[in-house]
């Protein structure tokens, strides 16, 4: 598997940096965990349109505002003949307004499937599960898995649900996890969002192989996070726009983190 960083910045994007978004390629398969602002630039069209399924976790505008630029680009692209399949969308079924506007957009050449805790997926050689976490509306973490590795991504997250992570986690190759807060601001140890301290403990105790940061503010420093979670899980690097991964290759190098 092949995983290239589209998006890691919220909740909005900036110059050079986007919202949410991972691409992972087995293959000739493509699945993109979400797909924030901006997130869609760093796709090659048509190419990665070809055998496409898109795996939204939640329905926050930070992580799925591109999906209808999507949808709008296959709409295209098909009447071009330029993409003989339909891209496959996956999402939460809440809130209920969000979800009836993307899936009844008609200007799309797309499939829709709604996911739940129970739901799973086998996408090629991959196979997709996911995990509910405690969040202001309906969310999934997710885990992607092939034949000999595998990735997992947090989403957005309170340490409420640590344990429950931690197992769904446990000894993966790559955890992208969220990051959204720095304990130095004195934030509740139970919050919406993780510290990168939590992060790191997420990982540690998952004994994961690799840790990534994601979801940043934009007016942090990006080695700051890294720091934090270091202090207690040295293998940690920051996601970063257009950087690829060929699993597993995640190491501790400091030119790879920011």
């Amino acid at each position: 598997m092949k995983l290239k960083v589209l998006g890691t910045q919220s909740p909005y994007n900036t110059p050079n940096h986007h919202c949410p978004g991972f691409l992972i390629t087995d293959n000739e398969n493509k699945i993109l965990l979400d797909c924030g602002s901006g997130s869609h630039s760093l796709l090659n069209f048509p190419t990665d349109l070809q055998n496409l399924s898109v795996f939204i976790s939640h329905l926050h505008r930070d992580h799925y505002n591109d999906i209808y630029n999507l949808q709008y680009a296959s709409f295209v692209l098909h009447n071009q003949k330029r993409i003989e399949k339909p891209i496959e969308i996956y999402l939460p079924s809440s809130p209920n307004p969000i979800y009836k506007d993307i899936i009844e957009e008609n200007n799309s050449f797309a499939n829709y499937h709604t996911i739940s805790q129970d739901s799973s997926y086998n996408i090629g050689n991959m196979s997709i599960c996911f995990c509910p976490t405690d969040h202001p509306v309906e969310t999934y973490a997710m885990k992607i898995t092939n034949k000999d590795k595998t990735i997992v991504y947090t989403s957005d997250t309170s340490f409420s649900t640590k344990d429950r992570l931690v197992k769904f986690a446990e000894e993966a190759d790559l955890l992208i996890c969220e990051s959204s807060l720095l304990r130095e601001h004195g934030f509740p140890e139970i919050n919406s969002h993780l510290t990168a301290y939590q992060a790191g403990i997420i990982a540690k105790e998952a004994k994961v192989r690799g840790l990534m940061l994601t979801h940043f503010w934009p007016e942090e420093q990006i080695e700051k996070y890294v720091a934090e979670a270091k202090e207690i899980f040295p293998n940690t690097i920051a996601a970063i726009e257009g950087q690829t991964i060929d699993l597993p290759t995640i190491k501790e190098k400091e030119e790879d983190m920011r």
